[in-house]
């Protein structure tokens, strides 16, 4: 890639993740409660300006890496120990970042214990071994274009039912599932809304 075609792809790769951004939080808005909203994965920031104009209330984003690009509150820490006390949050938002975790489990359980109601993941999902081949390819060539190429690879994508059986071994109780996106994404990546609520 020449020194002309890297800003300009990064350019527009931030203007669609900013797009993206405006759909997930029109999608997940309904159904965040409470006040105190945790964006955990939160990549640019894009996200949480837009709960924030849709519903108000305050929003932290945070990510293992200083990859803000919106003004807020953006903590980043170290993919282990989330820096808040337990219940700090009304509601978590776990968007698209799972998949790109070494310990999905282990960053969801520390969600939880930050959680005080609700915890709201969207996540890239397959069905059959087609539809993870497409996911891997293209979910790695998009992000080798962010943050300087140090974003994770894909690792953990899972089944809709895989995603289910972990969210059931923490207690969570499902209060929607559906998908998102248009026709298109559909086709591509399968983004999967899961809104539970803790024990």
């Amino acid at each position: 890639m020449s020194e002309r075609q890297g800003p300009y792809v990064r350019a527009v790769l931030q203007a669609c993740l900013r797009r993206y951004a405006r759909g997930e939080a029109a999608a997940v808005a309904p159904f965040v409660a409470g006040s105190r909203v945790l964006d955990l994965g939160a990549g640019e920031g894009y996200v949480a300006p837009a709960i924030t104009a849709r519903r108000g209330g305050w929003v932290c984003s945070c990510d293992v890496g200083p990859f803000r690009q919106t003004a807020g509150p953006y903590v980043v820490y170290d993919g282990t120990h989330l820096p808040f006390g337990d219940a700090a949050f009304d509601s978590t938002l776990i968007l698209l970042a799972l998949h790109h975790c070494a310990d999905p489990e282990g960053v969801l359980d520390e969600a939880l214990r930050v959680t005080r109601h609700r915890l709201i993941v969207v996540e890239s999902v397959y069905r059959n071994r087609l539809e993870r081949f497409w996911l891997d390819l293209l979910d790695g060539r998009l992000n080798a274009h962010r943050h300087g190429g140090t974003m994770q690879v894909p690792r953990a994508f899972r089944t809709p039912c895989g995603w289910l059986v972990l969210f059931a071994s923490r207690g969570l109780r499902i209060v929607e599932t559906r998908w998102l996106g248009s026709w298109w994404e559909r086709r591509v990546h399968h983004p999967a809304l899961f809104v539970l609520d803790l024990p």
